[in-house]
C-alpha cells in the first residue's frame, strides 16, 4: 500500500508543475515542492529495496532476515513519506491562504502522520516487549510460494509505474510543456519511454507463467521471473531521475541543479536496489 501510494503521489506532484497555478508559487514554495519530490524517492527506494533483497539476496526464499529487513524498510519509509505529505499540504495551500496558514496546516499534516504510523502503534503495544526476533523460521520455501511472492512483487509495483506512465502523458498535453527547454522536452520523453520499458517487463513474469508454463510450478519459471523482475527496476529508476531532472529544470530554471538532484535520486535508487543487496549477498557469503 505504501509503495502504491507513494508512485501515484509522486506522479500527482510532477503533473502538478505543469498546472496554471504553478507560476503563482513564490521561491520558498518552489523549494518545499522540490523537497516533497525527493522525499517521494527516498521512501520510494527504501520500500522497493526489499523486493531487490528478496530476489538478489535471499533468492526467492522467505528467511527471516528478510522479514526484519521489510519490517524495518517499511517503518523508515513512513518518516520521508509524512514529511513529503506535509510539503505536498503547503505547496496546495500557499496560492490560497498564504505561508502562516500553510505551514500550520502542514505541521499539522506531519504531526497527525506522525502519530497515526508512530506513536499509536507504540501506545497499543503498550507494556507487550518487542520481539527481536523474527516469528519465522528458517525453512526451505515451497516452490509454488516462491512464485507467487515473486509475481505479488511485480504487481504491487507495477499498478504505481502505469500510474505514473499516465501522468507522464498527460503532462506532454498541457501548454505549460511546450515551454520547457527543449533538452527537458526529449528529457521527459527518454524518461516516459524508460518508463514504459520497466511496465513490459513488469508484466512479462505473468506472461511468462501463463504462456511458456501453463501456470504451473517450475524452477525455471521463478529464475526468469526475477531476472525480468530485477531487471525492470532499472529503466524505473532512470525514469524517475530523468523526471526528477524536468521537475527541477522547471521548478528552479537552472540546469546544473537539476542535473545534480537527477543524479542524487538515480544514485539513491541504485543504491538501494542493486548495490546495497549485492554487497549483503557478497557478506552471507563470505560468513557462510
Amino acid at each position: 500500500m505504501q509503495m502504491l501510494g507513494l508512485q501515484v503521489l509522486f506522479g500527482f506532484q510532477f503533473q502538478g508543475l505543469f498546472q496554471p497555478g504553478f507560476d503563482s508559487l513564490s521561491d520558498s514554495a518552489r523549494m518545499f515542492d522540490a523537497a516533497g519530490l525527493m522525499l517521494m524517492i527516498i521512501a520510494l527506494a527504501i520500500l522497493i529495496g526489499i523486493p531487490c533483497q528478496h530476489r538478489m539476496v535471499e533468492e526467492g526464499e522467505s528467511t527471516p532476515r528478510l522479514f526484519s529487513a521489510a519490517r524495518l524498510a517499511a517503518n523508515i519509509a513512513l518518516g520521508p513519506l509524512a514529511a513529503g505529505f506535509g510539503c505536498d499540504i503547503l505547496v496546495a495551500a500557499v496560492p490560497h491562504f498564504g505561508m502562516r496558514f500553510a505551514t500550520a496546516l502542514a505541521m499539522c499534516t506531519v504531526g497527525v502522520a506522525a502519530f497515526g504510523w508512530y506513536g499509536l502503534p507504540y501506545l497499543v503495544r503498550g507494556d507487550i516487549a518487542m520481539q527481536r526476533s523474527s516469528p519465522m523460521h528458517e525453512s526451505q520455501t515451497p516452490l509454488h510460494d516462491k512464485i507467487e511472492q515473486m509475481l505479488t512483487e511485480a504487481r504491487v509495483i507495477l499498478p504505481g509505474t502505469q500510474a505514473l506512465l499516465g501522468f507522464q502523458m498527460i503532462v506532454m498535453l498541457t501548454s505549460a510543456f511546450s515551454e520547457l527547454s527543449r533538452a527537458s522536452q526529449y528529457i521527459h520523453v527518454a524518461a516516459l519511454l524508460a518508463n514504459a520499458s520497466a511496465m513490459i517487463l513488469l508484466i512479462c513474469p505473468a506472461a511468462v507463467h501463463r504462456m511458456s508454463f501453463g501456470g504451473r510450478d517450475e524452477p525455471r519459471m521463478h529464475t526468469v521471473g526475477s531476472a525480468l523482475l530485477t531487471m525492470a527496476l532499472a529503466p524505473l529508476s532512470v525514469s524517475i531521475s530523468l523526471d526528477f531532472y524536468v521537475a527541477l529544470d522547471r521548478l528552479f530554471d537552472t540546469p546544473n541543479v537539476a542535473t545534480a538532484g537527477a543524479l542524487l535520486a538515480f544514485i539513491l535508487m541504485l543504491f538501494h536496489w542493486y548495490l546495497l543487496p549485492l554487497y549483503i549477498r557478497r557478506r552471507l557469503k563470505a560468513r557462510s
